[in-house]
């Protein structure tokens, strides 16, 4: 039998011609399979997703978006699923159909998010055609919570104030922790919005949905006021509509 020198060792021929065609073989092999392989000429057409500024709790959301792709993609349905904060799963909320726009914006669509109470991740989804692969876009869309703010002024110079939100903010108390306050008032002092001017003696809350404060030593006059949400994992911080007040 015929031997090889390789370096300090000596190979039998034949083991050498059987790696070389085992070599010869397995590149033959992945050249048929990329030959046979189906070619695809599909692009990608991502897409951008935006809505207004944080949404009022119990109001829609209106939701725009644009399919970046150069033909006209009239027609063509993209759906829109919502998932709220809390939620582990997305719910289909609207098909949008996409119209374009040559001169200005191209392929566009818009659809609403109906009824959301807690900031929510807002999906698009589109299936492609024989030009473009399937693509998907998300974004976030925060959702404040309706306050409202009763004042009291019937007593000199001590001013009580109850605010109310909802919806409530989940709150899972741990033993000796104390519930957190999740609004305050705000006074509006030489054009700026600050703490209420007064002296806090009271305050209550349960953590969830309402918080009460009793002021003292506040000096007679006219407040402008309005209370202030300061923001939770479930919602974004907002603000109560403006009133004035006189205390006596």
């Amino acid at each position: 039998m015929g031997r090889q020198r390789i370096g300090r060792f000596e190979v039998p021929r034949v083991a050498l011609v059987g790696a070389l065609l085992a070599v010869v073989a397995a590149a033959a092999l992945a050249a048929y399979l990329a030959s046979s392989a189906p070619a695809s000429d599909q692009t990608s057409a991502p897409i951008d997703l935006w809505a207004r500024d944080a949404t009022l709790a119990g109001r829609g959301i209106t939701v725009s978006g644009r399919i970046v792709a150069n033909p006209d993609l009239s027609g063509a349905v993209v759906k829109i699923y919502k998932r709220e904060v809390g939620e582990s799963a997305d719910t289909f909320v609207a098909d949008a159909t996409v119209t374009y726009d040559n001169m200005m914006s191209g392929n566009t669509f818009s659809a609403v998010v109906p009824a959301v109470t807690r900031s929510c991740q807002i999906t698009a989804t589109w299936a492609g055609n024989s030009d473009y692969l399937a693509s998907s876009s998300w974004m976030f869309a925060g959702v404040r919570p309706k306050l409202k703010l009763v004042a009291k002024t019937a007593t000199p110079r001590k001013p009580k104030f109850r605010i109310t939100v909802w919806p409530e903010q989940p709150f899972y108390q741990l033993p000796l922790q104390k519930p957190p306050f999740l609004a305050d008032v705000q006074c509006r002092v030489h054009g700026v919005w600050t703490w209420f001017p007064g002296e806090l003696g009271v305050a209550g809350t349960d953590g969830k949905s309402w918080c009460t404060y009793e002021y003292y030593d506040v000096k007679p006059g006219t407040y402008l006021i309005r209370a202030h949400f300061r923001g939770t994992n479930y919602n974004v911080a907002g603000y109560s509509a403006a009133q004035r007040i006189v205390v006596p």
